[in-house]
């Protein structure tokens, strides 16, 4: 009987990237992709790339503190706006619409903490709304402020390419199952 045991089974070690049981005959990990019987400059390489990856997905979310700056200030500024519209002029439909506008804007600035992108995009996407609803309101509101109009909506899009090669990096670090608050 015991000359009926199976030996084609192969022997099982775990993956030094994420720990997963591979048959001891397998080149590389079937979850991550790590070079298991790799030569050692394979290993390395796999390695750099993860760092690589974490080290760029690093500068990406510090590059998008500014747009959640921006959101806040923009939120500021209307609300200031509203302020001074309902107390000094007495219009208090546009302090409550400007007060309104300040308040989603500081839900949007929050929600960039989860998802950068969508907060970010939809923050341009409202500011861009506001400023034609103001121009057909008022066509020469269009043009006061442009300097300060070009430059949010720059940081904007600047913040929307960093929400996106942030997520980029991050997708690639989830595929190599490779954790960002560990070891670079």
């Amino acid at each position: 009987m015991d000359e009926l045991k199976d030996t084609s089974t192969s022997e099982v070690i775990a993956c030094e990237n994420c720990g997963c049981p591979c048959p001891n005959n397998q080149k590389f990990c079937s979850k991550c992709s790590f070079p298991i019987n790799g030569t050692a400059e394979e290993k390395n390489q796999f390695k750099a790339k993860v760092s690589g990856h974490k080290f760029l997905a690093k500068e990406a979310e510090k590059e998008l503190k500014k747009p959640r700056i921006i959101i806040c200030v923009l939120a500021g500024i209307v609300f200031l706006t509203g302020l001074y519209q309902g107390l000094a002029n007495d219009d208090f439909v546009t302090m409550i619409v400007n007060l309104c506008i300040s308040l989603l804007y500081l839900i949007l600035a929050a929600w960039a903490n989860k998802n950068p992108f969508g907060a970010i995009l939809t923050a341009l996407i409202v500011y861009i709304t506001i400023n034609v609803i103001n121009a057909f309101v008022e066509p020469l509101s269009l043009f006061q402020g442009i300097i300060l109009k070009i430059i949010f909506i720059g940081a904007f899009i600047k913040g929307i390419r960093s929400a996106k090669d942030a997520q980029e990096h991050l997708a690639e670090l989830e595929k190599m199952n490779a954790s960002t608050l560990g070891n670079s």
